[in-house]
């Protein structure tokens, strides 16, 4: 129950069943009557007054109900700070040590705990907080609805599962509120600020295999983890729709090391799903603006990629290639040949293609000594979005980067794309002919 009194809220806890786990503040992106103490402590989504621009046309078919945006915004949840960390003792590895079997053969992570069905002490007697989690696909098997308020308890996983999709226990944006907290937080906080409202997912291999050495990853355990991802998106739109959210930004990824924001070595992948129906971020806006602009003459389809010198791999199905204007030196590009908008519309073969290929292009990363931090993006149109778009991705190496590269969306790079292909290319050449 809540009861308001003199611009003061006070949470009266009910009764729930002691069998059941009850989640702190913003576990798992639940806030509800027993966990809900100030709104200080909520998700925000701010957006930058100095870079945001109200959308006031009728593009992209967007829902006329809310005030929409692009620009720069930022996400502030507290629970963030309170993620696990376990790739310090890693990183202090030889790579060479890294890169053994026996090394990972017996590692613990955080993620064990969910897999094999026991907490890391072994305890299942007490309810420790390693006992629950949220699984939203087991491979594509859906389990858990995406909007559940009661984690579950742990059971093992079967070794057959490849991959599996879980809620991220410490998101970003809120995933269930209590309707009652809802309308007082929003009737609380500033006019200027606004509850992050989302799910955060994150897809995991069933067995522990390094994301610093992906090509140490089977290709069916990667292929399963696109699957597992392609399939609890599906189950979240599908679920968010019903509750009359509209108009998604859905942000698949991959942070591989530390330096690029992995906080766990196992190899997982994540996906952020935007429910504030607001609008979307100024990068995104130039993406959907150039495919407008391009028409049917898809640069994607119809591009040589610099009359093929900077093209590092094609395939029957994905094209990887180094941009003419990089991010960060050997920013890597990748786009499947079909001209399809989002991740979820990739079929089983071209998942396994881009699990095989991204195995070989990243072994060719690591031969020529490439920092072996990387972010996997998946540029995706967003749903409810009426968008011309070509869905593409982009491999990007960790950098240093200085003030001019700050001050606007530029980059100042040493390596000539073409020349950092023929090193790409070559390697790969070099590590097929040996194997």
């Amino acid at each position: 129950m809540v009861i308001n009194y003199s611009n003061k809220v006070r949470i009266i806890p009910e009764k729930s069943d002691k069998n059941e786990y009850s989640p702190s503040f913003m576990e798992w992106g639940i806030i509800n009557k027993e966990n809900f103490k100030d709104i200080y402590d909520v998700p925000i989504k701010r957006w930058d007054p100095l870079s945001t621009t109200t959308i006031t046309t009728d593009e992209f078919g967007l829902e006329k109900k809310k005030e929409r945006y692009y620009g720069h915004y930022a996400y502030l949840s507290p629970i963030r700070g309170q993620r696990p960390k376990g790739f310090e003792a890693i990183e202090k590895n030889s790579s060479l040590q890294k890169r053994s079997k026996k090394y990972w053969k017996d590692y613990k992570d955080v993620f064990m705990a969910i897999t094999e069905g026991t907490p890391l002490n072994g305890d299942m007697d007490n309810d420790h907080d390693d006992c629950y989690t949220l699984i939203i696909t087991e491979d594509e098997k859906r389990k858990q609805n995406p909007f559940s308020d009661s984690p579950s308890k742990i059971e093992k996983i079967s070794e057959k599962c490849k991959a599996l999709t879980l809620i991220n226990r410490y998101p970003s944006m809120a995933r269930v509120i209590d309707p009652e907290i809802d309308v007082y937080i929003e009737k609380n906080l500033p006019p200027h600020l606004k509850l992050a409202r989302g799910i955060n997912l994150v897809t995991i291999s069933r067995n522990f295999y390094p994301s610093l050495c992906l090509d140490l990853v089977p290709d069916d355990v990667l292929t399963g983890i696109f699957l597992s991802m392609k399939e609890a998106i599906l189950y979240c739109i599908l679920e968010a729709i019903e509750r009359d959210y509209y108009d998604i930004p859905v942000n698949p990824f991959f942070n591989i090391g530390s330096k690029v924001g992995g906080s766990q070595p196992r190899i997982h992948g994540q996906v952020y799903i935007d429910l504030n129906g607001d609008g979307h971020g100024s990068r995104l806006e130039s993406h959907l603006q150039a495919f407008k602009q391009m028409g049917k003459d898809c640069h994607l389809c119809k591009t040589t990629h610099g009359d093929t010198d900077r093209i590092i791999l094609k395939t029957k199905f994905w094209t990887f290639y180094t941009t003419g204007s990089p991010i960060r030196n050997y920013h890597i590009r990748f786009h499947a040949n079909e001209h399809i908008r989002r991740f979820t519309q990739l079929k089983i073969n071209q998942m396994e293609d881009l699990a095989k290929s991204m195995k070989l292009i990243f072994k060719a990363l690591d031969d020529i000594e490439i920092d072996e931090n990387r972010n996997i993006l998946f540029n995706c149109c967003p749903y409810g979005y009426d968008a011309n778009f070509h869905m593409f991705g982009d491999i990007i190496p960790h950098e240093v980067i200085g003030g001019a590269e700050m001050a606007d969306d530029m980059r100042v790079a040493r390596k000539l794309p073409h020349k950092a292909a023929t090193e790409i290319r070559e390697s790969i050449e070099k590590d097929l002919s040996t194997n």
